[in-house]
């Protein structure tokens, strides 16, 4: 069973992951030491993934599940896909530190606040949580996910159903379209 979870960079794939207390595959890292991309996107400073070449790779190492994190994960067509939101503006505040680029923060937040990932995810996987990380500590972001995760291998935890916590954290339930408005000014100057 492949695990993807993804989300527009800046919501915390990575700090979940390495919470969760389980492996996980770092698909840009794969990509990086495996040599599985096509080019360089010099515009905006990254390698250009040859999703093909990954997705065999992760199949080939998969053996009964495998956690996979990158902002490209749901492209892989896994059998359970998180996709991790957070505000808008929060996701500004983290991309400046980490030291994006405006370009490249302006980009991030509009596709954020526009459901790109959450829309992909949807529409190429079969099933799909979403899971908003605002506000949170990422120990419970990881509870949540590891509480995802848990049901869709057992098929019941805790008195959970997968279908109880499929409907609990369903895509279409974070909405940022307030925020396009005040998103937009803030990165016209």
């Amino acid at each position: 069973m492949i695990i993807a979870i993804t989300g527009t960079p800046g919501t915390g794939k990575t700090s979940v992951c390495k919470a969760l207390g389980l492996e996980f595959m770092d698909l840009n890292k794969v990509v990086e030491e495996e040599g599985f991309y096509t080019g360089v996107d010099n515009e905006r400073g990254c390698l250009i993934a040859d999703l093909d070449k990954v997705e065999e790779y992760v199949r080939h190492e998969e053996k009964g599940m495998v956690v996979v994190e990158s902002h490209l994960a749901h492209f892989l067509k896994p059998d359970v896909t998180v996709v991790l939101r957070a505000n808008p503006l929060l996701l500004a505040d983290r991309l400046k530190q980490k030291g994006f680029s405006a370009q490249k923060i302006k980009e991030n937040v509009e596709a954020e606040t526009l459901d790109v990932i959450l829309a992909e995810a949807v529409e190429r996987c079969e099933i799909v949580y979403e899971v908003d990380t605002s506000g949170k500590s990422i120990e419970e972001v990881a509870s949540t996910v590891r509480e995802i995760i848990d049901v869709e291998m057992e098929g019941k935890k805790e008195g959970k159903t997968v279908e109880e916590t499929r409907d609990k954290y369903k895509p279409g339930s974070v909405d940022w379209t307030c925020h396009l408005t005040v998103t937009m000014k803030n990165h016209k100057s």
